[in-house]
Formats: C-alpha cells, structure tokens, sequence
C-alpha cells in the first residue's frame, strides 16, 4: 500500500518538479520584541541563497507592519536577541503559487 501510495505521488510530482536550484523554499524565524510583540521572518531561498526576507512585526492584538527586503536581512535589535526563539524548516512553494508571494514580486523574483 505504501508503495502504491508513493508510486502516485511521485508520478504526480516527478513531471512538474523542477531541479533543485529552481525550487524556491520558505522558512521561519521568530524573535520576541517588548512589550508583548513579537518578529517573524519569512525567509526565502533559492539554490542555498536568500533572496528575499519578509518582517513581520505584529503587538499583542495582531496588528502587523511588514516590512520586505531583497536578499538576507535581520534588525539589529534581533541580532542583538541571538539565535531565533523558534524556526520552522524550509517548505518548497509550489510553482503555481510563486506569483502570491509579495516577497517573490515585489522584487520581480518570480512572474505573476
């Protein structure tokens, strides 16, 4: 059965993959901010690179500035703070959601 199952999937997946360094990633990282704030970027990759970064930077009712930056980035105030108080791992995006990634257009890393 497992094998059936990933049989399908990969036939699924195989003709629309793209090779590895096409394949734009997503990750997280998150920094505390007094008082009651919180920082998140959104990191995406290409081929081991950053080349782009999403802040997000929402109080304690969920109210958000965002803020984006072409390539790596992180404030200083995050620097400060160390490693990240929680990450979640890269997820690759789907090529037909590339265009919904304001990162990714804004700075005309992807077609819309």
């Amino acid at each position: 059965m497992r094998a059936a199952w990933w049989g399908l999937f990969s036939a699924l997946l195989l003709p629309t993959a793209a090779s590895a360094q096409d394949v734009t990633t997503v990750r997280t990282e998150t920094f505390p901010r007094p008082p009651y704030s919180g920082a998140t970027y959104y990191i995406y990759e290409r081929a081991g690179r950053t080349i782009c970064t999403k802040l997000a930077v929402c109080n304690k009712f969920d109210q958000c500035e965002t803020t984006y930056v072409a390539g790596a980035f992180r404030a200083s105030e995050d620097n400060a703070t160390g490693n990240p108080y929680g990450t979640t791992p890269a997820v690759p995006i789907a090529p037909a959601s590339l265009g919904k990634h304001v990162c990714l257009t804004r700075f005309g890393l992807v077609q819309r």
